[in-house]
């Protein structure tokens, strides 16, 4: 049998990956950085590096489709770690220069130390990378260059419907904002959304737009838009780039039809493989603009995922528009902790096996953290992975007694700050003066923002934190520690391990990282050696969209019986775990069908129904809720109807007074606002873990009448500081105010109660923000519906923790809920008058002694100058 013709290049590649030689200098590279990094004797013989730069060189130069991304990225591991164990070395650097050449990254290096000999074949390589150096601009933004295949994903942003995967490493968010400046830079007229799955990637998103772009917004007539309350702010002749969570941009498509967008850019789209309720809103979002004449160019980006085309589906489209980038820019040497064996290893990527360094006798994690972080021989940052909030912050404080005080202003300036923020009680006050940090759900996104901000100017050099991390926030660690494979109660997958060590070794940062997983104490622990090794050996499976995960034959039928009998509330599900999510599956379902739409999820459902399966439901449902079209995915049927009865009744006719007649927080009536509430939402059955609804009557009555303090106390204007010393103070005689299962309870290793009481503040305010808003708003729409007078929208003072117009109409326009407080305190030199636009600011914005409103004014200025004077 003829065997198919092969290039060279194929020859060498297969010559390369069987080489044994190569082999054992990986094994020696690998063995002796180790002892490298922790001071230790470092014996790499001369012949050893000589031939490891040139078998770099090699791999660097591979093209092979089978296997080219595997030689390519093992050619940087060699040559980032031989530039880490000899920065000094001519040959060296040389060779390093010529390796990222040959990987397309021409990202501006270190001065070299090598002579350079003006030879026929120097300058040639030199013209050439200066020619590709030019060639690599991202247009737009002529002092930076594409990296790797940045510019074959940044290409691909214009095509009608595409979607990329790339390692964690690969800048996917910053090639979509290049993208956008470049667009708003060219003076186009277009609208562009971005979602991004959490409010703290949205603050950081548009923060990097406003500072990049700055002056060319205003020029070009573009404003960034957060919320659906920003954009209620019709400020003339402008375009907009929306940034918000895929909730917030399904509620705003929903509100105005008449809203187009030329672009829609779906970042971290793996979270629509996850089977939670929020999810869903990818799916509403992508069936309402499928409704459009003419749809926008949609972008799915996310990490790692092996079949990106998955999302196409999703839009119906036949193109194969999708690009899967396996090289990566930067790369990781990974380390192993094993508390069972007792072993400290170093983990081979190209033979996937393990090389044993040294026993390891330390048990505990802060202990094995520092004993690492002493030995480490130059200074670096740190991130330290737990799958539970408690364990961070216990273990933060454990770590921080290890700690001196750091005589830094920096540091003690973001002391000052979460102090005045938060509460000068709470443990981070003190823990970061020594540069460490927790990064955690609960803290507001202002402080987490600070702390990031803290870290990337390299104040802070530890972070321990839990799956915020894994939302895409972007900071320039040097080592990541992995302490457990959990996920609260779950389990990390597989996708979000590889996406989480992908933390360090950061693009623009540093070409190296190290990973150190740190094994659970038993053998067959959740995180035991197996379990890692697992993640790592594996490839990738091929994932799901989340419904298709879901809706399994057993689910469709009880999904189907239910409604057939116009039971919205499904009570034939028996899947307790995921009841919340097959809900909104079904309401997307409804709603496809009612629209005789053929979305993605209405195929899911008409592989196992018929017409006439789908017929019965139709007039089951008609026949039941007969005035109600169910456009909401938020809400079912039976709770709409239950709504309109109360308002058209009068039961509820406005939201509760804040105050009653002694000027004291009415919370009698907001409780029984609440109760109202909970039975027409019928929130023990949808919302079983927000009011409890497995306790005791007198438990769900005391959580409702928590939630009634709480909400007064925020919409009213209270600081979180202030709220934090009301709970205090209320908590010393009834210490399960606001926590009636005591879930907080479990804080209390190493962490003082009234941090307990602080961290149970900000855990409900957001819950409150993210529950109860919902359901605000849903009142506040039928109540205008209804023609009634809307004076006190409680919708709008939940979102913005006031009932002042002017704080509000600040908040709309960037200002934090804070720095709009001090506004208005100072409102007589900073408010000068109710212009065309609202309120008009004052020069004199520039001028106030306090940094964070000075720091916001600049980038308000930029998005909506026609509010100062």
């Amino acid at each position: 049998m003829v065997e198919q013709s092969r290039t060279l290049a194929e020859y060498l590649y297969d010559n390369l990956h069987q080489n044994s030689y190569l082999k054992k200098l990986i094994q020696r590279l690998l063995l002796e950085y180790s002892y490298y990094l922790f001071d230790a004797n470092c014996s790499l013989e001369e012949k050893e590096k000589i031939d490891l730069l040139k078998f770099a060189d090699l791999l660097s130069k591979t093209k092979n489709s089978r296997g080219s991304a595997d030689c390519k990225n093992l050619s940087l591991k060699i040559i980032a770690l031989l530039n880490e164990m000899y920065p000094e070395d001519p040959s060296v650097n040389l060779v390093n220069n010529s390796v990222l050449s040959s990987l397309n990254n021409y990202l501006p290096r270190k001065n070299s130390e090598y002579s350079k000999v003006s030879t026929i074949d120097f300058l040639w390589n030199e013209i050439m990378d200066n020619y590709n150096t030019l060639k690599r601009r991202i247009p737009g933004d002529e002092k930076q260059t594409f990296v790797g295949c940045q510019d074959k994903v940044f290409a691909s942003l214009n095509k009608k419907v595409n979607s990329f995967s790339a390692p964690t490493s690969m800048g996917k968010t910053y090639l979509i904002k290049k993208y956008i400046e470049y667009r708003v830079k060219s003076s186009e007229e277009l609208n562009f959304a971005i979602t991004v799955p959490s409010k703290a990637l949205i603050t950081e998103i548009r923060s990097s737009l406003l500072e990049d772009l700055d002056v060319e917004l205003s020029q070009n007539s573009y404003r960034i838009i957060s919320s659906s309350e920003e954009y209620a702010l019709q400020y003339e002749n402008r375009n907009y780039i929306f940034v918000m969570t895929p909730e917030r941009l399904s509620n705003l498509l929903s509100e105005d039809s008449e809203l187009r967008l030329d672009y829609l850019f779906i970042d971290e789209s793996q979270k629509a493989t996850e089977m939670d309720s929020r999810s869903i809103y990818y799916y509403d979002i992508i069936d309402q603009i499928k409704n459009w004449r003419q749809m926008p160019k949609i972008t799915f980006a996310s990490p790692l995922i092996s079949n990106p085309d998955l999302f196409l589906k999703l839009v119906d489209n036949n193109d194969q528009n999708y690009i899967r980038v396996n090289e990566s820019p930067v790369t990781q040497n990974k380390f192993i902790i094993d508390r069972y064996d007792k072993t400290f290893s170093v983990y081979n990527d190209w033979d996937k096996n393990l090389q044993k360094l040294s026993p390891f006798s330390e048990t505990a994690i802060p202990h094995i953290v520092l004993q690492i972080l002493n030995k480490i021989t130059k200074s670096t940052q740190s991130l330290i992975y737990y799958g539970s909030k408690a364990d961070v912050m216990s273990d933060a404080v454990i770590i921080s007694r290890e700690l001196p005080d750091i005589n830094s202003p920096e540091l003690q300036k973001l002391s000052d700050y979460i102090s005045r923020k938060i509460h000068p009680n709470y443990v981070l006050v003190d823990l970061v003066k020594k540069g460490i940090a927790f990064h955690i759900g609960e803290l507001p996104i202002d402080v987490r923002t600070k702390i990031e901000e803290s870290y990337r100017n390299g104040s802070l050099r530890i972070i321990l934190c839990t799956s915020t991390l894994l939302e895409g926030v972007n900071l320039p660690a040097d080592n990541i520690f992995v302490s457990s494979l959990n996920n609260g109660k779950n389990k990390l997958s597989q996708l979000e391990f590889l996406n989480l060590i992908g933390r360090v070794g950061r693009l623009g940062h540093s070409m190296l990282g190290n990973v150190f997983l740190i094994t659970g104490e038993k053998k067959n622990s959740h995180s035991n050696l197996n379990a890692y090794l697992r993640y790592l050996n594996q490839e990738l499976k091929k994932e799901k969209l989340s419904v298709e995960k879901a809706l399994k034959p057993k689910q469709v039928v009880a999904i189907k019986n239910a409604l057939n009998e116009g039971d919205l509330r499904l009570a034939t599900i028996d899947d307790r775990k995921n009841y919340d999510f097959l809900r909104k599956i079904s309401l997307i379902y409804i709603k496809e069908i009612n629209h005789g739409q053929n979305g993605f999820t209405r195929k899911q459902f008409r592989k196992r129904l018929s017409d006439k399966d789908e017929e019965g439901i139709v007039k089951a449902l008609r026949s039941k809720y007969p005035n109600d079209s169910q456009e909401d995915v938020n809400f079912s049927a039976d709770q709409s109807d239950l709504l309109k009865q109360s308002i058209k009744s009068e039961d509820i006719s406005e939201f509760p007074p804040i105050f009653n007649d002694e000027n004291k927080l009415d919370v009698d009536n907001t409780y029984n606002f609440f109760v109202k509430l909970s039975e027409i939402f019928n929130w023990r059955l949808y919302e079983r873990k927000f009011v409890n609804a497995d306790a005791d009557q007198e438990t769900q009555q005391k959580t409702l009448e928590d939630y009634a303090k709480l909400t007064l106390l925020w919409i009213s204007g209270y600081s979180l500081r202030e709220i934090c010393g009301f709970a205090i103070e209320i908590r010393k005689n009834d210490p399960t105010f606001l926590d009636r299962l005591n879930r907080d309870g479990r804080l209390a290793v190493n962490i003082d109660w009234n941090t307990i009481t602080i961290n149970t503040v900000m855990r409900q305010l957001n819950r409150l923000n993210f529950v109860l808003g919902k359901y605000f708003l849903k009142v506040a729409k039928e109540l205008s519906a209804n023609h009634l007078q809307l004076e006190n929208n409680w919708y709008r003072y939940l979102e913005y923790g006031t009932d002042s117009e002017l704080r509000i109409w600040l908040q709309q326009n960037g200002y934090s809920r804070e720095s709009s407080q001090f506004i208005e305190a100072n409102s007589e030199e900073l408010i000068i008058d109710k212009g065309s636009f609202g309120w008009l600011i004052a020069k004199a914005i520039n001028e106030v002694d306090d940094f964070d409103v000075v720091s916001e004014t600049k980038e308000i200025q930029a998005n909506v100058p026609e509010i100062f004077n």
